[in-house]
């Protein structure tokens, strides 16, 4: 081989094999293990199905990214506050009305101190109080319930605070209902259809598996949340909102119903590490169709109305990261020897050029140029963020064909093949830790 190729060959070996380096390090730190638990709450709810979800599309995808995620059935949003707060739990599905009460320690937080720790991933679907009456309760309008037997949901749930704000807005006391014959926590609606129970408040999304059972098995009735009390209860609370029930998502349901609704909300503490969180964003943007695909009550989400301004402050990893730009200079080299190394190619480049007349070791005296100039990385966005991380530097795939031409070679494919990650199918089981005993939710 000619002295000048040999020189040319270790100038280049020493400007390129760090970006190499580097390039085969990034995977491998990517892949670093980590675990999410989600909190959620009844299995025949939508909480559970929805993180089933977002656990399925980041399995799918965890030896890319190194995130393995579990979802965890619960009591619901109360339960999964105080399991995130315990460090049992990563992340939280939690109405938005129970988040704000804990951020500013009302409601069921009343004399505990507001929480500053509560962030903000995504808003999820939206939530409707629904009336359910019995089928020969003679119920047909939300006054009608005054003096009845009403279930308002279990003391220290979701579902209770949202029932005790409309009975606030209505001006009604749990004195204002007949007595409930207590039931088994897991049994607690079957009285709506063994006539024991008149009626019972839900939070929920539709279509829900709970209500279908009892609309469909024991004729059970929607009863429509409207008048200008609500009205005033939703000027007043802005974490509620106007909801209505599609018509046709139960038996004997032909017309929409209208009440009000909260959100969805996914939620974290701030000491949740960026990079996973970063992890969770990127991939619902990335597969939002697919996700939304995967329950009927997320097919209306948007990436607009995800991150909607939430009631807890958004968390940083759902902000774009800002990269420094990285040094390109070996650590074994000096400015000036690096400045020497790139004057002593261009020669050897012209010889070579000359002995092959193919133009390749022009193209590597260039590469040796760049490799030596310092390259300023742009922040990422979030669509950006969505790419694979495998893709090496253009200036070390540019040096490393310089490089094959030199030794007379093919080219190199240093560009390589992202990892695909899991390929398995959405219908996969889920991993499931279920509590004792769950109240739909």
């Amino acid at each position: 081989m000619l002295p000048s190729a040999l020189h040319h060959l270790s100038t280049l070996s020493r400007t390129a094999l760090p970006w190499l380096a580097a390039a085969l390090v990034l995977p491998l730190h990517a892949a670093t293990p980590a675990y999410l638990t989600i909190g959620t709450g009844a299995l025949n709810g939508v909480y559970y199905p929805a993180g089933g979800a977002i656990c399925r599309l980041l399995n799918e995808d965890n030896a890319s990214h190194g995130l393995h995620c579990t979802v965890q059935s619960t009591s619901g949003s109360l339960a999964n506050l105080k399991e995130l707060g315990q460090g049992k739990i990563q992340l939280a599905l939690v109405q938005s009305d129970v988040v704000h009460h804990a951020a500013h320690g009302t409601g069921p937080f009343v004399g505990q101190p507001p929480n500053d720790r509560l962030r903000s991933l995504f808003r999820l679907h939206q939530e409707s109080l629904t009336l359910i009456a019995g089928a020969n309760s003679n119920i047909n309008t939300l006054a009608d319930i005054e003096g009845k037997r009403v279930d308002l949901g279990n003391p220290g749930s979701g579902e209770r605070v949202t029932s005790q704000a409309l009975l606030d807005a209505m001006g009604w006391q749990e004195s204002s209902f007949a007595p409930v014959i207590p039931s088994s926590i897991n049994n607690r609606l079957e009285g709506l259809c063994d006539g024991t129970l008149d009626a019972a408040f839900m939070v929920a999304g539709h279509p829900n598996q709970g209500i279908g059972d009892l609309t469909g098995r024991c004729k059970a009735r929607i009863i429509p949340i409207e008048g200008e009390q609500i009205d005033r209860l939703l000027k007043n609370h802005p974490y509620y909102q106007r909801g209505r029930i599609g018509a046709n998502l139960y038996p004997g349901q032909p017309s929409g119903v209208n009440t009000f609704a909260v959100t969805a909300e996914l939620v974290a503490l701030d000491s949740l590490p960026d990079t996973q969180v970063r992890t969770v964003r990127d991939v619902l943007t990335a597969r939002l169709k697919q996700f939304t695909r995967l329950h009927p009550a997320l097919t209306t989400l948007t990436l607009d109305s995800m991150l909607a301004e939430a009631e807890v402050p958004r968390h940083p990893g759902m902000e774009d990261a800002v990269l420094p730009p990285p040094s390109l200079l070996p650590e074994s080299l000096t400015p000036q020897e690096s400045e020497g190394s790139a004057a002593t190619a261009s020669p050897a480049a012209q010889s070579a050029a000359q002995a092959t007349g193919d133009g390749a070791a022009a193209q590597a005296a260039t590469s040796g140029a760049m490799a030596t100039q310092p390259t300023v990385v742009a922040p990422v966005s979030a669509a950006q963020a969505t790419q694979a991380v495998t893709a090496e530097p253009p200036s070390a795939a540019v040096a490393t064909q310089a490089a094959s031409a030199a030794l007379g070679s093919a080219p190199a494919d240093t560009q390589g093949a992202a990892p695909s990650g899991a390929s398995g199918s959405v219908n996969q089981p889920l991993t499931v830790t279920p509590s004792a005993s769950v109240p739909v939710q």
